[in-house]
């Protein structure tokens, strides 16, 4: 059984896997955006957020995280069945450490709770979790 199916039940895992899906290519094409605008370099790849899930757990609530494939962003997205979905967050690193931008519709207060979480984590404790996302097997 996935991790998806542990949370869910296995009533909603195709509509979860779609809607990850979708989350996961917006986020991709957003990435992208920001890459192409933030350099001048013609050659910037679109980046792809497809290793894992882990479950981990972010204010209070189960959140999905994804690694990206340059081995420094993830993405965390809420569980199903969480205050927070349908969110997401990017971390990434920026110019002075990690950043962490978020969207979604999920309540208010649960996201919040889970951004105040992924903005206190250490670089180590996110490499260390992107590095966990890369040994799950697909």
């Amino acid at each position: 059984m996935n991790e998806t199916a542990k949370i869910c039940g296995a009533n909603c895992r195709q509509s979860t896997q779609t809607y990850l899906r979708r989350l996961i290519f917006a986020v991709m094409l957003a990435a992208a955006g920001s890459a192409i605008s933030a350099t001048s370099n013609s050659d910037s790849k679109a980046l792809k957020c497809e290793a894992g899930p882990i479950n981990e757990v972010f204010g209070k609530g189960q959140w999905l995280v994804y690694g990206c494939a340059d081995g420094r962003s993830m993405v965390v997205v809420s569980a199903p069945g969480s205050p927070a979905f349908p969110f997401y967050f990017m971390v990434f690193e920026g110019a002075n450490g990690y950043e962490v931008v978020g969207e979604g519709t999920g309540r208010r207060e649960a996201t919040a709770e889970a951004y105040s979480d992924l903005k206190a984590l250490s670089a180590e404790k996110i490499k260390a979790l992107i590095a966990e996302t890369n040994r799950v097997k697909k």
